[in-house]
């Protein structure tokens, strides 16, 4: 079975959040991919950044591994994979939009693959459990008021949410303790709540912080370190190891890490307690899943990043998957988007990814 088609829409979508990282009023803008084969099944895949600028090169990098898709026999998997990894030798291999490009099409072959073996995709790649549990990551947002934090919080769990992630950043040492202990007066002592510091602290001042909000028992506190000598360092696995060896908060991180390389400095540094995967960033499912072997191998837990739609699967599928971050930003290009229910996703017995876009939708919003 052969790909014969290939087709890239870019949309620019509303986030309905008021701000993010400053932006008011954003605007998500995923590229979807459409790959065919020759017995005509259909596979999809997408990518995203978050401005219009940014998602032309995005598009374009996607575009120009066509004339590599075109004719790959999908079932070789290994090699579909090294043959787009090869396209990209001496213009970034190891991240950014290429990584990004093969990754989104690396979502589409085993979207194609599991539907032409009629299976969910979780079950093609492992079919470890066929209910995960998931977390609410699009709220609970630092430039929501002490006030609004609880009553947004109190709705989550009304909604049927376990657990949900309040971001910090921005703030005093005071103010983000006051704000974690007012959501979990709001939504009492059995909903998990996961801090995202967005690499926000020093050492010293991400040790501070778990160690204060300890007491009133985090799920885990990502992100934590980003200043290195007054830069930022997002991947500084020797400042994150030094954090997680001296708080019992469980310290995670690892989205923006790329490839098994990558995440081998993790475990060769014994810098985290819990692994954020991103799908995108690592490459695509088939490095998430050689990520969560390695993981696997050293008893640490793989969680998702973003894309619950495609993570889900993944997550699923393997033994140490451990939770799935809900961030709806593009479910309305699905006909039927997945739903969080009694904070967990359930695994459709449809094939492939289960996912139907929207073409009325995906026309609204196309813009290249």
């Amino acid at each position: 079975m052969k790909v014969v088609k290939m087709q890239t829409t870019a949309v620019s979508l509303p986030m309905n959040i008021q701000s993010f990282f400053g932006k008011e009023n954003p605007r998500i803008t995923p590229v979807i991919l459409e790959l065919t084969t020759d017995d005509g099944v259909e596979g999809y895949g997408l990518a995203y950044t978050i401005n219009d600028v940014q998602l032309k090169s995005l598009k374009a990098s996607i575009d120009d591994l066509e004339e590599v898709v075109i004719g790959q026999d999908i079932t070789r998997w290994a090699a579909n994979w090294k043959d787009l990894h090869a396209a990209l030798k001496h213009t970034g291999q190891w991240g950014g939009y290429g990584l990004n490009a093969i990754a989104a099409i690396d979502v589409a072959f085993w979207d194609l693959r599991a539907k032409a073996l009629n299976l969910p995709l979780s079950r093609l790649l492992g079919g470890f459990r066929d209910r995960v549990p998931a977390y609410a990551s699009n709220w609970l947002w630092g430039f929501l008021s002490r006030d609004e934090l609880q009553e947004q919080a109190a709705s989550l769990v009304k909604e049927g949410h376990r657990a949900m992630k309040m971001k910090m950043g921005g703030k005093t040492h005071q103010q983000n303790l006051e704000r974690f202990k007012a959501i979990r007066e709001a939504v009492g002592d059995d909903i998990d709540i996961m801090v995202e510091g967005h690499w926000s602290w020093t050492v010293p001042e991400a040790i501070r912080m778990a160690r204060a909000l300890e007491p009133y028992n985090p799920y885990w506190l990502e992100d934590p370190v980003g200043l290195h000598q007054g830069d930022i360092c997002l991947e500084d696995t020797a400042a994150l190891a030094k954090i997680t060896a001296a708080v019992d908060v469980p310290v995670a991180a690892g989205e923006t890490f790329s490839t098994k390389y990558g995440f081998r400095r993790i475990v060769e540094d014994n810098a985290l307690d819990i692994v954020i995967v991103d799908v995108l960033r690592a490459g695509g499912v088939t490095e998430w899943m050689k990520i969560a072997a390695l993981l696997e191998a050293f008893n640490l837990p793989i969680v998702s990043h973003c894309l619950h739609d495609i993570s889900v699967h993944m997550v699923a599928a393997v033994p140490n998957g451990l939770i799935v971050e809900y961030m709806p930003w593009w479910d309305m290009i699905y006909k039927e988007p997945p739903q969080v229910i009694d904070g967990h996703f359930e695994i459709s017995e449809k094939p492939g990814l289960g996912l139907e876009l929207d073409p009325d939708v995906i026309k609204k919003y196309k813009i290249a």
